[in-house]
């Protein structure tokens, strides 16, 4: 989730802006006397003048990172457009999404009786619009008992395999403590999806920390964009359990993707968007008009979450 909050992390900058702009400035012009030799292949090279459009238009979309509204009404737009649930899906049709893993917005309450409350609207939704929705259970750690209880129960009795996106920010509380150790083994016991919002030195920790879990960390970026983009990705690309998903933060930079797909590989990233709080249009638009193939275009749109979804549930399709 992409929302205005403080963080206490200071993490130096790589390099100054003016010495980007010089280095780009001299691969431009290298760039162009080595033009005969040659592209890197994570580039998809054609004759023609672009991809076509129809090609990834008959693509599936399949979004790893909604929070829908309460049931009494949306909560975190700016400015609501997008009222009800009914609203919420509207806009999806609008952009394109077919499917998708939802979280209630209700459910980031402190209170087990809130969280609770909101992982049930989520499962009312996934009934009703059965094969278009998947639901994910969100819980707050400093009830370890309840959280415990409600993870088990919707997994074992609604068939969610997807925890989270868990935000501590919003509560708060430090991945460092317990209780949140305690969680993390509960959701690999239940070979489920843990999916976090983290800060690059919170990522760094959780890596460590974590890394038999199959964790998918919310955004390229952080509050610290610019220092700490590169670093994410770096961080994700060394535990074969970790995806990395496209919203919020850093998919609007043109080639944050394509080093993504070259560090990481093109099966680990997911098509995430953050909505209702951002517009899925702005990341599909990235994706399609990217320097890479469409084989890796299709992968990261729907395959990889797919195929992700497979080896946690039996039987999925």
């Amino acid at each position: 989730m992409r929302t205005p909050h403080k963080k206490n992390q200071n993490v130096p900058a790589n390099s100054s802006r003016r010495e980007f702009v010089t280095r780009s400035a001299l691969w431009v012009v290298g760039s162009v006397a080595a033009a005969t030799v040659g592209s890197p292949k994570l580039f998809a090279r054609s004759s023609r003048k672009s991809d076509s459009r129809d090609e990834t238009d008959s693509f599936q979309v399949f979004d790893c990172h909604l929070h829908c509204p309460a049931g009494n009404g949306e909560k975190w737009q700016w400015y609501k457009v997008t009222n009800g649930f009914e609203d919420f899906v509207s806009y999806l049709d609008k952009t394109g999404v077919q499917r998708g893993i939802i979280n209630s917005q209700r459910s980031f309450g402190t209170k087990p009786e809130e969280f609770i409350a909101g992982n049930r609207e989520v499962a009312r939704y996934v009934e009703k619009y059965k094969g278009r929705f998947i639901g994910a259970c969100v819980v707050n750690p400093l009830y370890i008992e309840e959280s415990l209880k409600e993870i088990e129960y919707c997994h074992n009795q609604l068939g969610f395999v997807w925890v989270g996106e868990l935000c501590n920010y919003m509560v708060p509380y430090l991945y460092s403590i317990r209780e949140f150790e305690l969680l993390v083994e509960h959701v690999v016991k239940l070979n489920m999806v843990l999916a976090l919002h983290t800060e690059q030195g919170e990522l760094e920790y959780v890596a460590q920390k974590f890394p038999k879990a199959t964790i998918a960390f919310a955004h390229f970026g952080d509050d610290h964009e610019y220092d700490d983009i590169f670093r994410r990705i770096d961080t994700v690309a060394k535990n074969p359990n970790f995806y990395l998903d496209t919203s919020g933060y850093g998919h609007d930079r043109v080639g944050v993707l394509e080093y993504a797909v070259k560090t990481i590989g093109p099966n680990r990233i997911l098509f995430g968007s953050d909505f209702s709080i951002n517009d899925p249009s702005t990341v599909i638009a990235r994706i399609r008009n990217s320097f890479l193939t469409m084989e890796q275009k299709q992968k990261i749109l729907s395959g990889n979450l797919l195929e992700l979804l497979k080896k946690v549930q039996t039987g999925f399709a």
